[in-house]
Protein backbone atom coordinates (compact mmCIF):
# COMPACT_ATOMS: atom_id res chain seq x y z
CA UNK A 1 0.00 0.00 0.00
CA UNK A 2 1.40 3.35 -0.98
CA UNK A 3 2.12 5.78 1.50
CA UNK A 4 -0.78 8.10 -0.15
CA UNK A 5 -3.31 5.94 1.18
CA UNK A 6 -2.51 4.49 4.23
CA UNK A 7 -4.45 2.49 6.32
CA UNK A 8 -5.84 4.96 8.52
CA UNK A 9 -6.96 7.04 5.60
CA UNK A 10 -8.50 3.27 4.30
CA UNK A 11 -10.60 3.11 7.76
CA UNK A 12 -11.50 6.78 8.03
CA UNK A 13 -9.47 7.10 11.20
CA UNK A 14 -6.70 9.27 12.79
CA UNK A 15 -3.41 7.79 13.72
CA UNK A 16 -4.70 7.92 17.31
CA UNK A 17 -7.81 6.05 16.93
CA UNK A 18 -8.46 3.54 19.90
CA UNK A 19 -8.78 -0.50 19.25
CA UNK A 20 -12.92 -0.04 19.60
CA UNK A 21 -12.70 2.86 16.77
CA UNK A 22 -10.53 0.63 14.30
CA UNK A 23 -13.16 -2.13 14.72
CA UNK A 24 -16.13 -0.09 14.36
CA UNK A 25 -14.36 1.27 11.23
CA UNK A 26 -13.60 -1.75 9.79
CA UNK A 27 -17.15 -3.04 10.23
CA UNK A 28 -18.65 -0.45 8.61
CA UNK A 29 -15.88 -0.40 5.80
CA UNK A 30 -16.32 -4.29 5.35
CA UNK A 31 -20.04 -4.11 4.78
CA UNK A 32 -19.63 -1.45 2.19
CA UNK A 33 -16.82 -3.58 0.45
CA UNK A 34 -17.82 -6.89 0.79
CA UNK A 35 -17.73 -9.07 -2.56
CA UNK A 36 -20.94 -10.82 -1.70
CA UNK A 37 -22.72 -7.34 -0.56
CA UNK A 38 -21.53 -4.48 -3.09
CA UNK A 39 -22.53 -3.01 -6.11
CA UNK A 40 -18.70 -3.02 -7.32
CA UNK A 41 -17.28 -5.00 -10.00
CA UNK A 42 -16.09 -8.17 -7.95
CA UNK A 43 -12.62 -8.04 -8.65
CA UNK A 44 -12.72 -4.18 -7.33
CA UNK A 45 -14.80 -5.57 -4.73
CA UNK A 46 -12.00 -7.78 -3.70
CA UNK A 47 -9.11 -5.87 -3.77
CA UNK A 48 -10.95 -3.21 -1.46
CA UNK A 49 -11.83 -5.97 0.66
CA UNK A 50 -8.79 -7.38 1.08
CA UNK A 51 -6.98 -3.73 1.64
CA UNK A 52 -9.82 -4.15 4.76
CA UNK A 53 -8.35 -6.78 6.11
CA UNK A 54 -4.95 -6.05 6.49
CA UNK A 55 -5.60 -2.73 7.44
CA UNK A 56 -7.88 -4.20 10.17
CA UNK A 57 -4.92 -7.31 11.41
CA UNK A 58 -2.03 -4.66 11.23
CA UNK A 59 -3.94 -1.89 13.26
CA UNK A 60 -5.68 -3.92 15.90
CA UNK A 61 -2.35 -5.60 16.91
CA UNK A 62 -0.50 -3.76 19.31
CA UNK A 63 2.93 -4.55 17.80
CA UNK A 64 1.53 -4.63 14.44
CA UNK A 65 0.77 -1.02 14.51
CA UNK A 66 3.79 0.15 16.41
CA UNK A 67 5.68 -1.36 13.78
CA UNK A 68 3.27 0.45 11.07
CA UNK A 69 3.33 3.75 12.69
CA UNK A 70 7.24 3.50 13.02
CA UNK A 71 6.97 3.24 9.24
CA UNK A 72 4.60 6.10 8.46
CA UNK A 73 6.39 8.08 11.07
CA UNK A 74 3.87 8.20 12.91
CA UNK A 75 4.39 8.80 17.31
CA UNK A 76 2.95 5.76 18.62
CA UNK A 77 2.51 8.03 22.15
CA UNK A 78 -0.55 9.86 20.45
CA UNK A 79 -2.54 6.66 21.06
CA UNK A 80 -0.92 4.14 23.65
CA UNK A 81 -1.65 7.08 26.58
CA UNK A 82 -5.29 6.28 25.84
CA UNK A 83 -4.88 2.10 25.76
CA UNK A 84 -3.19 2.91 29.47
CA UNK A 85 -5.75 4.32 30.33
CA UNK A 86 -8.47 2.41 29.12
CA UNK A 87 -6.66 -0.63 30.28
CA UNK A 88 -6.26 0.40 33.79
CA UNK A 89 -10.20 0.91 33.78
CA UNK A 90 -10.52 -2.62 34.20
CA UNK A 91 -7.40 -4.42 35.10
CA UNK A 92 -8.92 -7.93 34.02
CA UNK A 93 -9.45 -6.84 30.15
CA UNK A 94 -6.11 -7.63 27.96
CA UNK A 95 -5.73 -5.47 24.75
CA UNK A 96 -6.33 -8.61 22.79
CA UNK A 97 -10.06 -10.23 24.52
CA UNK A 98 -12.10 -7.33 24.88
CA UNK A 99 -15.38 -8.12 27.16
CA UNK A 100 -18.75 -6.79 26.11
CA UNK A 101 -21.96 -6.88 27.78
CA UNK A 102 -24.47 -7.62 25.81
CA UNK A 103 -28.30 -8.98 26.02
CA UNK A 104 -28.57 -12.41 25.62
CA UNK A 105 -30.25 -13.45 22.08
CA UNK A 106 -33.30 -15.39 21.90
CA UNK A 107 -30.98 -19.02 20.99
CA UNK A 108 -29.56 -18.02 24.20
CA UNK A 109 -31.93 -17.88 26.44
CA UNK A 110 -33.58 -20.96 24.86
CA UNK A 111 -30.14 -22.82 25.62
CA UNK A 112 -30.65 -21.50 29.35
CA UNK A 113 -34.34 -22.49 29.76
CA UNK A 114 -33.75 -26.10 28.31
CA UNK A 115 -30.88 -26.39 31.31
CA UNK A 116 -32.90 -24.79 33.63
CA UNK A 117 -35.95 -27.50 32.89
CA UNK A 118 -33.22 -30.12 32.41
CA UNK A 119 -31.94 -29.70 36.07
CA UNK A 120 -34.80 -29.55 37.46
CA UNK A 121 -36.07 -32.55 36.23
CA UNK A 122 -33.21 -34.51 37.01
CA UNK A 123 -33.46 -33.26 40.71
CA UNK A 124 -37.17 -34.09 40.71
CA UNK A 125 -36.19 -37.41 39.02
CA UNK A 126 -34.06 -38.31 41.95
CA UNK A 127 -36.42 -37.54 44.63
CA UNK A 128 -39.12 -39.63 43.11
CA UNK A 129 -36.88 -42.50 42.14
CA UNK A 130 -35.77 -42.11 46.68
CA UNK A 131 -38.77 -41.86 47.51
CA UNK A 132 -39.71 -45.00 45.24
CA UNK A 133 -37.54 -47.25 46.34
CA UNK A 134 -38.51 -46.22 49.84
CA UNK A 135 -34.66 -45.27 50.59
CA UNK A 136 -34.84 -42.25 53.66
CA UNK A 137 -32.73 -39.55 52.57
CA UNK A 138 -32.78 -37.19 55.12
CA UNK A 139 -32.77 -40.08 57.76
CA UNK A 140 -29.03 -39.56 58.78
CA UNK A 141 -29.49 -35.56 59.10
CA UNK A 142 -32.96 -35.79 61.10
CA UNK A 143 -30.93 -38.45 63.93
CA UNK A 144 -27.95 -36.36 63.90
CA UNK A 145 -30.10 -33.25 65.25
CA UNK A 146 -32.00 -35.28 67.51
CA UNK A 147 -29.31 -36.47 69.12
Amino acid sequence: MSMDSNFYQLLDLSPGASSDEIHDAYRRKSKVYHPDTTALPKETAIQKFQQLNDAYRVLSSPELRKSYDYRLGVSPAKYTSVQKVRSSDNPLASSQVQIQERPLSSGELVALLILCITFLGCLILAVVLGFARGEMMFVGLATLYLI
